[in-house]
């Protein structure tokens, strides 16, 4: 009987320390919870009632062995005895003599027969906030160690569920905000563990600038502890400066009992901002005197991101219906000239010099096509046609288009095609193109200096990995990120559209795979493109 006491009691410890990590949410709190107890204390079933805010209703969350459900919400009335003892006498409560099928417990637990219940309250600061419940002990009755074990558990409930309804109260609005700023003031102990929780960062200053609280995610921010920051200055002890912030508008509140906003942007030794939005508001006395101010910093960076990427959507879609028209305009005439230049290399003898005029207007009229081609690619929804497809002739086909590239320069081309890859469903003309751009990109790349090409082809597991390497200048670490935005390039001015790799990118995703990247500042770079084999 110790040895399962024991057993009982380290699994309802370990039960607490997984379930009060700081940043798991109540709901999955209550989960673990309800299916937690009806394991340890060997039940049938486990329930946990939440009073209502501003009705005496019931949210349950039960537990069984096939089934975790939410039912609410429910009323309860003096009709159901056992729960409605509990939660009146806020005592826990053993029931081992049968015939407990409350309204309640018929409603939650369908077609169970209750012969024994053991519930303990949910209180804090000597409020009910509901009850913990596990129904029919296998094997015998609910006995005291039972009892002491919920009730261990229903203490350490209640903090949870009042800490995170404060939280919520906080997200909600501003009046609410300053309700709850006042309710802190006057509990530091609610105040500690509330800073603790807010995944924001806020700090609490005095009208010297001096720091009153700080939460712990503002700390570590500052590569510090709570602790180590209370009376410095905020400038000094957050922003290493000697006096207050230039465009800071916290006396705005202090003086002026105003709420202010404002963007403080930060750049990174990358290059890279960060935008912080700082909220200002007053703290005011019994008085009605402002005495303090509470400062909310959030990182909107992603935010103002996506809003960036929102409008470049919008300009993207005037785009496409430019490229519409700048397309039928441009390739009438590109046609035409492509056509007669065939012509011309028809008509010439093999060995007349002007040939290779004519194939420089061959390759430059095929090079416009191909960018405006890529314009409509990145503005419209292109149409792709799957058939089974060999990798290895794809790449052979872009080989071809520019092997006069390859041996005008001092290129070395390296190949290395696995020779037994299954076929692929596969768009043929879209991979083509893919291999092609990279292999364009390769060679400027190399500008014209000795260097090498690399293309294998490999199967792994169940896909196909296609590597095309050089041996040129590289990308910068920073620009990496960016690569395969709309209209970006790491090329000079007039030696790019900043539209390849981001054609490529689309052709590979919508074939189901992706593309890595890998890249030294004069070492080349190595792109490699994962294409699955079903």
């Amino acid at each position: 009987m110790e040895a399962r006491h024991r057993n009982q009691n380290v699994a309802m410890t370990q039960l607490i320390a997984e379930i009060a990590q700081p940043n798991l949410p109540p709901s999955e709190i209550y989960e673990r919870v309800a299916a937690g107890i009806t394991e340890i204390l060997v039940s049938e079933a486990g329930l946990l009632l939440f009073m209502g805010e501003s009705q005496p209703e019931l949210v349950v969350k039960s537990s069984t062995e096939t089934e975790l459900r939410w039912v609410y919400p429910i009323e309860i009335g003096e009709d159901e005895h056992v729960l409605w003892q509990c939660l009146q006498n806020s005592k826990p409560l053993i029931t081992n003599n049968g015939n407990v099928n409350t309204k309640i417990l018929r409603t939650v637990l369908p077609g169970m027969d209750i012969q024994s219940i053991l519930c303990a309250p949910l209180n804090i600061d000597g409020r009910s906030l509901g009850l913990v419940a596990v129904l029919n002990k296998r094997g015998g009755d609910y006995n005291a160690h039972d009892e002491e074990l919920l009730g261990l558990m229903a203490t350490f409930l209640a903090g949870v569920t009042y800490n995170a309804r404060l939280i919520q109260q906080l997200k909600i609005s501003n009046a609410d905000l300053e309700a709850m700023r006042w309710q802190l003031l006057r509990s530091r102990n609610i105040l500690r563990a509330l800073f603790d929780s807010v995944p924001v960062s806020f700090y609490i200053i005095d009208q010297k600038f001096a720091l009153v609280a700080i939460n712990m995610n503002r700390a570590k921010i500052a590569d510090s502890r709570p602790n180590m920051l209370w009376g410095k200055h905020c400038y000094e002890a957050l922003y290493q400066r000697q006096d207050a912030c230039q465009d800071c508008r916290v006396l705005e509140s202090l003086y002026g009992g105003q709420n202010t906003n404002r963007i403080n942007r930060i750049w990174k030794p990358d290059g890279e901002s960060q935008e912080w939005e700082i909220n200002t508001y007053p703290i005011r006395d019994e008085d009605g005197q402002v005495v303090q101010a509470i400062l909310f910093e959030q990182d909107v960076t992603e935010k103002h991101r996506m809003e960036a990427t929102l409008a470049q959507s919008e300009k993207l879609a005037a785009v496409g219906q430019l490229a519409a028209g700048v397309a039928h305009e441009i390739n009438n005439p590109l046609t035409a000239i492509l056509a007669n230049a065939q012509l011309l290399q028809r008509e010439l003898n093999p060995d007349d010099d002007r040939q290779e005029l004519v194939d420089l207007i061959t390759r430059a009229g095929t090079r416009a096509a191909q960018v405006v081609r890529n314009l409509l690619d990145l503005a419209r929804k292109e149409h792709y046609e799957f058939l089974p497809t060999d990798i290895n002739e794809t790449i052979q086909n872009a080989l071809a288009l520019v092997h006069h590239e390859l041996v005008s320069r001092p290129i070395q081309l390296t190949l290395d095609l696995a020779g037994d890859l299954p076929l692929i469903e596969a768009s043929k003309d879209h991979l083509q193109g893919v291999w092609l751009n990279l292999m364009m990109n390769a060679i400027d790349a190399l500008n014209n200096a000795p260097g090498e090409l690399r293309v294998s082809t490999r199967q792994q597991g169940s896909a196909i990995h296609i590597i095309l390497a050089d041996t040129g200048m590289g990308i910068p670490p920073e620009r990496i990120q960016r690569i395969f935005e709309p209209f970006y390039t790491t090329k000079n001015p007039g030696h790019g559209t900043g539209l390849g790799l981001s054609v490529c990118h689309r052709i590979v995703k919508q074939h189901g795979g992706h593309i890595l990247v890998n890249s030294r500042i004069g070492a080349g770079t190595e792109f490699e493109v994962v294409l699955p084999i079903q």
